[in-house]
């Protein structure tokens, strides 16, 4: 069993993704698969995410809302973030919205074999709440080492 490091962490502006229309799935697998693909075939600093309600009873479900998808940062972007200036946002259709949130950085990308239980340990872990959302951010760090965090709201 893994004990998750986590930070609690304020955006002041939201991070923006365009949904992945086509995917018409419920199975979590599924599209973490899909995104892992498309990520693998995307530039440096691309970025996926899948926006994830739970609820936890005698059990626990995750059921999927949006899956979104981000290309690499264009130069403007590039130059907005090391300047820490407000970063221009692309046309968009999902978002992270501003706020506090707790992000736990895993120390490992999941597969097939253990995405479910370490969802579902994070979630145990970290809510009080019996039902909510979270968000499984992938990012693509460099040309073979794809990030993975789960973020999730302090504020609803």
């Amino acid at each position: 069993m893994n004990n998750f490091n986590s930070i609690n962490l304020t955006l002041n502006q939201p991070i923006v993704y365009n949904k992945e229309k086509e995917l018409q799935t419920q199975d979590i697998n599924t599209v973490y698969q899909f995104l892992i693909k498309k990520l693998d075939n995307s530039g440096i600093a691309s970025e996926a995410c899948i926006n994830i309600n739970f609820e936890t009873s005698d059990s626990i479900s995750f059921n999927i809302d949006e899956v979104g998808y981000a290309p690499t940062p264009t130069q403007e972007i590039i130059d907005a973030v090391q300047s820490g200036e407000i970063i221009p946002l692309m046309d968009h259709d999902m978002e992270i919205k501003s706020g506090l949130y707790k992000i736990v950085q895993l120390p490992f990308l999941p597969d097939d074999t253990n995405l479910y239980s370490t969802l579902m340990q994070i979630t145990c872990s970290n809510l009080k709440d019996s039902r909510g959302n979270l968000y499984l951010r992938l990012i693509k760090e460099n040309s073979i080492v794809i990030l993975a965090q789960v973020i999730i709201p302090l504020e609803k």
